[in-house]
């Protein structure tokens, strides 16, 4: 079986499907495509950052979804806090976290 394309072909696959837009004829199907293409690359971009920040805090991120999904709700619970300190914010109150700081302070909650 052949491997499966990764997050940055496809990121590059999609950059050159946005330059292959400037030949659509019609302006207003060219600006509907082009919207489609940004909003699909800036959401593969910010899953490939948020992937490797979780890798870098010792995290699987393909098991921080499947528990999040999880019915036992204090996986998920565990997942969503990982999945908030990831993305810079304080996994008790959602406030953005000052990284010089092991503690919220908006909170007072100190990192685990």
């Amino acid at each position: 079986m052949a491997e499966s394309p990764n997050v940055d072909e496809f990121i590059r696959h999609m950059q050159a499907e946005y330059d292959l837009c400037n030949e659509i004829v019609d302006k207003v199907e060219r600006e509907k495509k082009q919207w489609r293409i940004e909003a699909a690359l800036m959401e593969a971009i910010e899953f490939s950052e948020r992937f490797k920040e979780l890798s870098k805090l010792g995290q699987n991120p393909i098991q921080i979804v499947q528990a999040l999904t999880s019915p036992d709700a204090a996986n998920a619970n565990v997942a969503k806090q990982v999945v908030a300190m990831a993305g810079g914010l304080c996994p008790s109150c959602g406030v953005p976290m000052d990284e010089d700081l092991d503690f919220c302070s908006n909170c007072g909650d100190y990192l685990k």
